[in-house]
């Protein structure tokens, strides 16, 4: 599984988001650097698809899919110089494959806000300038190196491409694998989600870099969680933005279910069966002699297995199956 990467400034929410994914105690202060060190964990998530199909199996283990989350230092002006944690920080988020670029949208005075005050505009232009003046600085490294190399002209004329064209908002992913080996910032694909309750108007970053924008309010989340009362009062938006932020990292999810866990995994689009089979257990697909494949809308709480099958709903498939979404899937070995 792929990592989501955190971007953000100081107290901007990354460590209360952290928590709030993987409901761990992690400390959370009213002052910069309180992460000083990257923290990796899985984010799980109920799905409304995998209730719906335990409403169905009522099996006594329920286990949710996960996405992986890279909490890192946040960043501050001048970052790309090696101010605050800068280095430290650039150097581990360029260990994700994507950013989650995480930007302050709430008022507490209780929580100091690294520029003074709540400008959400301006702390991602901070941001932009931070990233963009630290990957100069790595692609002018590397251009010195390949000049001496003329075996790696390629590389070398698409690095010239990026740092004649470096500017905010500006992203390269056509470049990824090509320059897999620098793991720039600028060929990852980058996401925005604003932390807070303030009206904002996204529209005005719908043409920037960012893959899609969301908004969630995580301090109001975490109460949510432990609060029954807030419970009562107000809904959780938590599972939909995780299942919105894996449709647009390109992940189906697919689920398996036995007579004592009903479980939900992620995979990639367009992914096999075989694939799948694979991600469950290596012997799997050593062993995989077909699949049985029912999708979630045909599954019925009235109807066996068997009952399913007879009437044609559930599919024999070799190993060279399309996985869809909302695939329940039985492997035969």
């Amino acid at each position: 599984m792929k990592t989501i990467g955190f971007c953000g400034l100081p107290n901007a929410g990354k460590s209360t988001f952290l928590k709030l994914l993987t409901n761990t105690e992690i400390l959370i202060a009213n002052y910069p650097f309180s992460t000083k060190s990257p923290k990796l964990a899985k984010g799980y998530f109920f799905s409304a698809n995998l209730l719906k199909l335990h409403s169905i199996t009522k099996t006594n283990e329920l286990m949710p899919a996960y996405l992986n989350f890279l909490d890192v230092p946040g960043l501050i002006r001048g970052s790309h110089q090696g101010l605050g944690l800068g280095n430290e920080f650039l150097s581990y988020l360029r260990q994700a494959d994507y950013v989650l670029e995480i930007v302050r949208n709430f008022k507490r005075e209780d929580v100091s806000h690294s520029e003074g005050n709540i400008d959400p505009e301006r702390d991602i232009l901070l941001i932009e300038e931070e990233i963009i003046q630290s990957e100069r600085k790595i692609i002018e490294e590397n251009l010195l190196k390949l000049k001496r190399d003329q075996s790696r002209k390629e590389k070398l004329e698409i690095l010239n491409f990026l740092l004649n064209n470096l500017q905010p908002f500006k992203r390269f992913p056509e470049f990824k694998e090509n320059l897999k080996d620098y793991n720039l910032l600028l060929t990852k694909e980058w996401f925005l989600v604003f932390n807070g309750e303030l009206i904002i108007d996204i529209s005005k970053f719908k043409n920037l870099c960012f893959k899609n924008i969301y908004q969630l309010d995580f301090q109001l989340e975490l109460e949510l969680q432990n609060n029954q009362e807030f419970q009562n009062e107000f809904e959780s938006k938590l599972n939909d933005f995780l299942d919105n932020l894996r449709r647009d990292l390109n992940l189906i999810e697919v689920f398996t279910f036995n007579n004592k866990i009903t479980q939900s995994w992620l995979i990639e689009n367009n992914s096999l069966i075989i694939n799948f089979a694979d991600l469950v257990h290596s012997d799997f697909a050593k062993k995989f002699k077909y699949g049985e494949v029912i999708n979630l809308k045909d599954l019925s709480s009235e109807s066996s297995w068997q009952f399913l099958k007879n009437k044609g709903l559930v599919k024999q498939v070799g190993k060279d199956y399309l996985l869809r979404d909302n695939d329940i899937i039985k492997i035969i070995i």
